[in-house]
């Protein structure tokens, strides 16, 4: 009976559906999905999505607490049929997110966690919810305890503590991945650990004699790490001076790798560092430049207002720069381009590509880095590397809010396979 749901009556009912719940519209049969294939209300699947903060059920504007688990999704890939040319922006609310907030993901996967560092994987499409290990199971430290607000405290074998703010979780592989799930937790004062599926239910903190190591309490706890990401069995980490730190995930052996000269040397203050793989499967660091903002003052509104923010990216940025590794030789070079059909997402979630099409009328462009969360505030600042090797800047606002207490952050949610596999009859 449901099956032969007219189509115009598909259409109202997706008008009163949130973001998510229009993304499961289509995978209740395949009669509905043809219903509402070219409906102007629906959130593409697995379109470049900027995650914000939404509005509560009540409509505030302001955000006090997490306990709504209330989000936006704006669709920056295309434009609003109906609003000459407005991006498209959905409202919703997911019972994964009450009481916590994201701080990373992959794909249509997010990584959330409450106040005290519990931490967990969500697919708000499918309400599907991962437990992580605590990180008081953290090997290779003498102690960890979890005090509370996004904190670890973490003790040496002498009783003294150091307390490390929680930066991000870099979703590497998600549960949908043929191993399984791979995270690398970022926090600061150079605390770096990792945990797999399978992996003993714990977490393992790296270090690496010649950087910074989580169990010290020298000048070498002053490094953060900026991004992580595993390419061809290794781990890569990029502290705050473009150092790269690396572990092989199978013998646990490190090494490092220097900066680029052109970063080693640069006479910019501001300073943010990204990590992604390139077309040809090597690792390549994205630089981002600029200097300090008078208009935040003596301190930037996000330190205080986030619940999760870095603040070595604190800056106006000026521009961008791009440097592929060479696996082989070890040596760095400068990379003008990204492909004249694709375009770069970065953020706190893992880095991906999309292709553009020639002659597309998506707002997306062709060889463009979009970076979510701007030094500067923006929540998308556009760095078209068409418009010479630095870049031009374009930046977007998109949240609803001021002084939101979540991040902006990519997200790609999509009609689950599993929903179709299991609903499409």
């Amino acid at each position: 009976m449901w099956a032969d749901l007219r189509p115009e009556l598909c259409d109202l009912v997706v008008d009163r559906l949130d973001a998510i719940s229009i993304l499961r519209f289509p995978a209740a049969c395949k009669y509905w999905a043809a219903a509402c294939k070219d409906s102007p209300r629906r959130l593409r699947s697995g379109s470049p999505t900027l995650l914000t903060s939404g509005l509560d059920l009540e409509g505030i504007e302001t955000e006090h607490d997490v306990n709504a688990g209330a989000f936006a999704l704006h669709d920056v890939s295309s434009s609003s049929t109906t609003g000459g040319g407005r991006r498209s922006s959905f409202l919703g609310d997911a019972v994964g997110l009450k009481g916590r907030t994201w701080i990373g993901g992959k794909d249509d996967w997010l990584v959330t966690t409450d106040y005290h560092c519990n931490v967990e994987l969500l697919n708000p499409v499918t309400g599907d919810r991962v437990p992580l290990p605590s990180f008081e199971s953290t090997r290779g430290l003498v102690q960890v305890t979890l005090p509370g607000y996004l904190y670890v405290s973490v003790e040496d074998r002498w009783h003294r503590a150091r307390w490390h703010k929680m930066i991000k979780v870099t979703l590497c592989q998600t549960p949908a991945h043929p191993s399984g799930y791979l995270a690398v937790a970022l926090f600061s004062h150079g605390l770096l650990a990792y945990t797999a599926a399978g992996d003993d239910k714990c977490w393992t903190a790296l270090k690496n004699k010649n950087g910074p190591a989580a169990s010290r309490f020298d000048d070498a706890c002053c490094y953060y790490y900026m991004d992580a990401v595993v390419l061809e069995g290794k781990l890569f980490a990029v502290t705050e001076s473009g150092l790269v730190y690396s572990w092989d995930m199978k013998t646990s052996s490190s090494g490092t790798t220097e900066a680029p000269e052109e970063i080693k040397f640069s006479d910019h203050y501001g300073q943010g560092f990204y990590l992604a793989t390139s077309s040809a499967g090597q690792l390549l660091v994205i630089y981002v430049y600029g200097d300090i903002n008078y208009s935040f003052g003596v301190k930037d509104n996000r330190v205080s207002s986030r619940l999760v923010f870095n603040d070595r990216l604190s800056f106006d940025e000026f521009g961008m720069s791009i440097h592929e590794l060479d696996a082989r030789s070890g040596a760095w070079r400068r990379v003008a381009d990204i492909g004249e059909d694709r375009a770069l997402f970065l953020g706190a979630n893992y880095p991906f590509y999309i292709t553009v099409p020639p002659g597309s009328e998506e707002l997306i462009k062709a060889n463009c880095v979009y970076v979510a969360d701007t030094p500067s505030g923006y929540d998308v600042g556009i760095f078209d590397l068409n418009m010479g090797k630095d870049g031009y800047v374009e930046r977007l606002a998109y949240s609803l809010m001021a002084d939101p207490l979540q991040m902006p952050m990519w997200f790609r949610p999509t009609t689950h396979p599993r929903l179709l596999k299991d609903r499409c009859l």
